[in-house]
């Protein structure tokens, strides 16, 4: 195997272990406060970003990285819990959107300083500003994002 292969392959790997362990410790850390799953996090808080607080459900999917299946499975949960609702999109009438509630909201808010605490252990303590900037950028050539500089995340105040 020829060195450039080599270095790839190994910074492939290197990457996904990153990933499983984050995810790992996110969720255990998830657990362990007693908020909802990371994973539902993620899903509640794609809904509170967006315009009216409401998506499509195939953009859903598309936003927090999910099979078309899997979202169904999640949203059933979290509309079973309360914390969301769905409806035949008004536009068309054939796609259905889920709509964030206030105890969906409110379950964000109480997974918010969980959250917060796993992004400065994995972040904060351990990159300063500049090294984050280069990793933003990294992130966003791999995912062929462009910089639009710093998203607001105000959503959990």
């Amino acid at each position: 195997m020829d060195p450039s292969t080599r270095e790839q392959i190994e910074t492939w790997n290197l990457l996904m272990r990153l990933q499983t362990q984050i995810l790992l410790q996110v969720e255990h850390e998830f657990d362990k406060a007693g908020v909802l799953g990371y994973r539902s996090y993620e899903v509640l808080v794609a809904l509170m970003q967006a315009e009216g607080q409401q998506l499509r459900l195939s953009d859903l999917a598309d936003r927090v990285g999910l099979s078309r299946s899997g979202l169904t499975r999640m949203v059933d949960r979290l509309e079973k819990d309360g914390l969301l609702r769905r409806d035949r999109s008004p536009l068309d009438g054939r796609g259905i959107n889920a709509h964030l509630n206030e105890p969906g909201r409110e379950a964000v808010r109480r997974a918010w300083p969980t959250y917060r605490a796993c992004v400065e252990h994995w972040l904060g303590h351990t990159l300063d500003a500049p090294d984050r900037e280069f990793l933003r950028q990294i992130c966003r050539r791999l995912m062929k994002i462009p910089d639009r500089g710093l998203e607001s995340q105000e959503v959990w105040d």
